[in-house]
């Protein structure tokens, strides 16, 4: 089993470390003797902790390990220098296992992470001077210990930089074979070495004298190809299973472990978290961290809040159907009224027109006691009919601006409903909480995974709500297909997945309703979207069926890998279905970021924007979007939408695989 990260683990996490450049450095923590845990706040991307562990790994982490009471004398003296310092930037020396990022505050200070043997964390002022150290060493070319100046470790060659000359001298002056001297004289170590050969078509064991041109070019093309892809992004984040246990943790697939199971990620980070982090669960547990009065107060307030917003809109439909039906009583009047007026607009001022109607009013001549205000810069006039004021914009038909009365009725009731929904699904989280009690907030001190403003049990699995309101998720990985399938497919619901393999097996929930035929579409488009399709650029075919079609029961002598299904019976079919998804934030009664099919995230988001596969960057993307809805975000909503919209909130609801914005090049 994987025990530290490589020196290629490193190069591959640069890019999404570097995520949070100019971030602030809240605290740091030593929680072990190799282990120490950086808090960072960035504008945008909101709270980080960064794990170090000494000789092993770097990544954050959502299993941040709980802070000794006492800390020792290394994460004062780094709160000393670092407290609010600004992160500049991380960078990998040369290919080798060390990696630093400067902070500026009054001054420059490095802080120095090497990941090889036993491991060390320094940090330097500007002069590259040690001010403090993890622990102190000696070694034959170098001292680590306060005072002295920093020297790195002797280097190797950096691959991501040689020449095919430097390579041809590097083979030439080694004594081993062709895999030794990539592992030792590349810094790239066994794994790699040999990955680079099987590229390579090459075999590992040879000699260099063996080798002729062509084997040479061959095994140099395969190592510049490794960190081109490094370079550019290009990678597949996974873990790696033998027989159902974690062996490894990768940036791109290798073909050591063509036929092992895998699990992929959205980020490397987040692989790297899962694969070390998840390792120390049981390891200790978790501090005090809930407080269940506040906990079941804080439900019942939102309930509250959600019963009283489903009353509003309903009052509001009622308003919009009565206002719609107001209009067509009135059509003759209102007709004759308005259309006096527009005859009256070629030949009268507005103050005049106003004037006449007065008159008229006074008179009790026609329909002109209908008119109770004319505001001609907004089109509108505003008629007494029976109790109700209501608006008619006089640029539309009377038709028309009934029509629009009822369309808008609609959308309340619509999003009545969906208020009352979440007020139900409030309950059902009260009646839980109630259920455990007050021992269920108290767990002593494990390394216990952060809970990201997890409000509903779909939230961890990928989801969207349909035009029509209804519950549509899918599994993030191998794991989760199997786990939405057995908890939570019921009778009733519809089962969808791309005909390709690799995809979110995807779950219409019915609820005790028929489903619609445009949630069916959405659901395929999702299911579609978030398959092997979107980082192929194509089209996807998707299936739809019953739960009783879904089985985990093989045919005899088959096997059914983990988050794979038979199906049993016919299928519909939803054919070359175009890949094109959104992702936004709905503020109403429930406030949150929100992605899937356009024409549902439509229906429900205040902003969005919708995006296809292409080949840029998902950070760069998710930025551009977040920078987009808080540039649209009116000054009522400018609070929670910077709270709750950061770049990677926004990705958690991409499909994996690059992409790019629709109709921007």
């Amino acid at each position: 089993m994987k025990e530290k990260m490589t020196s290629v683990d490193i190069a591959a996490i640069l890019s999404e470390l570097n995520k949070m450049r100019d971030a602030k450095v809240e605290k740091s923590y030593q929680l072990t003797k190799n282990e120490l845990l950086f808090k960072f706040y960035h504008y945008d991307q909101g709270k980080k902790n960064l794990i170090v562990e000494a000789g092993k790994r770097i990544h954050f982490t959502n299993y941040p390990r709980p802070a000794p009471e006492r800390p020792p004398d290394f994460p004062m003296i780094l709160r000393k220098y670092t407290k609010n310092a600004n992160l500049k930037e991380f960078n990998q020396h040369n290919l080798d296992r060390v990696i630093e990022w400067e902070i500026e505050r009054e001054q420059k200070y490095r802080i120095i992470c090497e990941l090889f043997g036993n491991g060390n964390v320094i940090l330097c002022n500007q002069e590259n001077e040690i001010i403090a150290c993890l622990r102190r060493e000696e070694f034959k070319d170098r001292i680590i210990k306060k005072g002295e100046k920093y020297q790195y470790p002797p280097s190797n060659i950096n691959p991501r930089e040689i020449t095919k000359e430097k390579f041809k001298k590097i083979l030439e002056e080694s004594e081993s074979d062709l895999v030794r001297t990539i592992a030792t004289q590349m810094s790239l170590g066994g794994l790699y070495a040999e990955e680079i050969c099987s590229r390579a078509e090459v075999d590992k064991n040879k000699s260099i004298s063996e080798l002729n041109q062509k084997e040479i070019d061959k095994v140099f093309s395969s190592i510049k190809n490794i960190f081109s892809k490094l370079n550019e992004g290009d990678i597949t984040p996974q873990i790696v299973y033998e027989d159902n246990e974690m062996v490894d943790v990768l940036p791109i697939s290798l073909k050591k472990y063509e036929g092992n199971r895998k699990e992929e990620y959205d980020s490397f980070n987040q692989a790297l978290d899962e694969f070390f982090s998840k390792r120390e669960i049981n390891e200790v547990e978790d501090k005090k961290n809930k407080k269940y009065l506040d906990r079941l107060n804080s439900l019942k307030g939102r309930k509250e809040g959600q019963l009283q917003t489903a009353e509003q809109y309903e009052k509001d439909y009622e308003d919009g159907i009565k206002k719609g039906d107001l209009i067509y009583k009135y059509f003759k009047k209102l007709d004759e009224l308005l259309s006096t007026i527009e005859k009256a607009r070629s030949n009268y001022s507005w103050k005049e027109i106003k004037e006449k109607l007065k008159e008229a009013k006074n008179q009790e001549i026609g329909a002109s006691n209908l008119i109770s205000s004319i505001e001609e810069d907004k089109a509108k006039v505003t008629a007494q009919l029976d109790d109700e004021e209501v608006e008619i914009d006089i640029r539309k038909s009377l038709t028309e601006n009934a029509t629009q009365k009822y369309e808008e009725a609609k959308k309340k009731k619509r999003k009545a409903k969906g208020a009352r929904k979440a007020a139900k699904e409030t309950q059902k989280i009260i009646e839980k909480v109630e259920s455990k009690g007050k021992e269920s907030f108290e767990v002593r001190g494990s390394p216990q995974k952060k809970i990201r403003n997890k409000e509903h049990w779909y939230d961890e699995y990928r989801w969207f709500k349909s035009s029509d309101d209804f519950l549509v998720i899918g599994g993030r990985n191998a794991t989760q297909n199997e786990e939405i399938v057995k908890k939570h497919m019921q009778k009733g619901d519809l089962f969808l997945h791309s005909q390709i393999e690799g995809g979110s097996a995807t779950i219409i929930k019915a609820e005790g309703e028929q489903i619609p035929k445009k949630t069916k579409k959405e659901a395929a488009k999702f299911a579609a979207c978030n398959s092997e399709a979107w980082k192929n650029y194509y089209s996807a075919d998707v299936y739809q069926v019953k739960p009783d079609q879904v089985t985990k029961t093989p045919e005899s002598g088959e096997y059914i890998e983990k988050g794979s299904f038979v199906i049993r019976g016919d299928r519909k079919y939803y054919r070359s279905i175009q890949l094109e998804y959104a992702v936004g934030i709905e503020i109403d009664e429930l406030t949150r970021v929100i992605g899937g099919p356009p024409s549902a995230v439509e229906e429900h988001a205040e902003y969005y924007k919708k995006i296809i596969p292409g080949d840029q960057n998902r950070g760069k993307i998710s930025q551009k979007i977040t920078a987009y809805i808080k540039s649209e975000a009116k000054p009522e909503e400018e609070k929670i939408v910077d709270k709750l919209v950061t770049p990677d909130e926004i990705e958690r609801f991409f499909p994996s695989g690059k992409l790019r914005l629709k109709n921007e090049d």
